[in-house]
């Protein structure tokens, strides 16, 4: 599924990725319901295996759909080097603009080894994707660690966008969060935003982008991937 990412405008800059699973009736499995088996049973770096080969298509075959996509890695491939070797060979094949591909970590795999983390973001940023880092000030919301790690995009924590409008203290935090992001380079994305009035604020903060459900939901992609595109769907 694609959720849109839009900046101040209201421009679409990105959608990021986010998985469904189907059951055999066709109903809909939201990610609660099967990534934590597949964590456990180790599947995770099959899946995001998956998920890259699909968004190189999508970005190779849809890109009238949408100029960039934004994808999450999991703890265990984003340890695992051949993680690299793998979104180069994808890049490679398809021919694709590596900026058009962002690579999203969370602030607690970050935190599980700053050294490795910093290291496997700029082999990323060096084949000239884009990286971003999830959930911002949901644990640790250490800025001393934040100025180290290269990454492109900040995505503050959607615990401190819901009911923005009514917590004066969480504007505060927002607003520190954004302008410390800015003075380091990186550009901020609020998640959760789900009202006219969070989007407005946060627009009059300076935040770059927005992401939630005011903003936009979640659309499974009609795109079929595994076949080749035709009519208006091609470049």
């Amino acid at each position: 599924a694609c959720q849109p990412i839009k900046n101040a405008a209201g421009e679409t800059k990105h959608h990021e990725i986010l998985l469904r699973m189907q059951d055999e009736e066709g109903n809909i499995i939201m990610p609660s319901g099967f990534i934590p088996p597949a964590e456990r049973f180790g599947l995770m770096p099959s899946i995001d295996r998956w998920v890259i080969h699909h968004a190189v298509l999508l970005l190779k075959y849809a890109s009238k759909f949408t100029p960039e996509l934004s994808v999450n890695l999991s703890a265990a491939s984003f340890r695992d080097d051949s993680i690299i070797d793998y979104v180069t060979e994808k890049i490679e094949e398809t021919k694709i603009e590596a900026n058009r591909l962002t690579f999203e970590i969370t602030e607690t795999i970050a935190m599980s080894d700053l050294s490795m983390t910093a290291h496997n973001l700029q082999k990323l940023q060096e084949l000239g994707c884009h990286t971003s880092l999830d959930d911002f000030g949901a644990g640790y919301a250490s800025y001393a660690y934040l100025k180290d790690l290269p990454v492109h995009f900040v995505k503050i924590d959607g615990s401190f966008i819901t009911g923005l409008a009514s917590n004066q203290l969480n504007r505060e935090i927002v607003q520190s969060m954004h302008n410390i992001a800015h003075i380091m380079g990186k550009e901020t994305i609020a998640e959760f935003v789900e009202t006219e009035e969070t989007a407005r604020i946060l627009t009059d903060m300076g935040v770059d982008y927005l992401q939630g459900y005011y903003i936009g939901k979640p659309q499974i992609t009609s795109f079929e991937l595994d076949q080749p595109f035709s009519g208006d769907e091609t470049d």
